[in-house]
């Protein structure tokens, strides 16, 4: 695997893991392997869409299971808070 894909696929699961640090440090390396801004939206972009399934998908298999539904938009500190 090239280095840009590389740090393209490692942003991904930073976001995934929610590590900021991780993002943080994979940015600047993909700066160094000349990652443009455009391709490190794209990769922004699909890691939100991932995540964001994942937890529609977790929200409704615990809904499923519990019969509770939760508002995921007000998030654990509400306000927007999104821990």
């Amino acid at each position: 695997m090239d280095p840009k894909t590389q740090v393209m696929v490692a942003m991904g699961a930073a976001i995934g893991a929610n590590c900021i640090p991780c993002f943080d440090h994979l940015y600047a390396k993909g700066r160094e392997v000349r990652l443009s801004e455009a391709e490190i939206e794209q990769v922004v972009e699909v890691a939100f869409k991932v995540k964001n399934g994942a937890g529609l998908f977790l929200k409704k298999a615990i809904g499923d299971v519990t019969k509770v539904t939760a508002d995921m938009a007000e998030g654990c500190g509400g306000n927007g808070c999104s821990c």
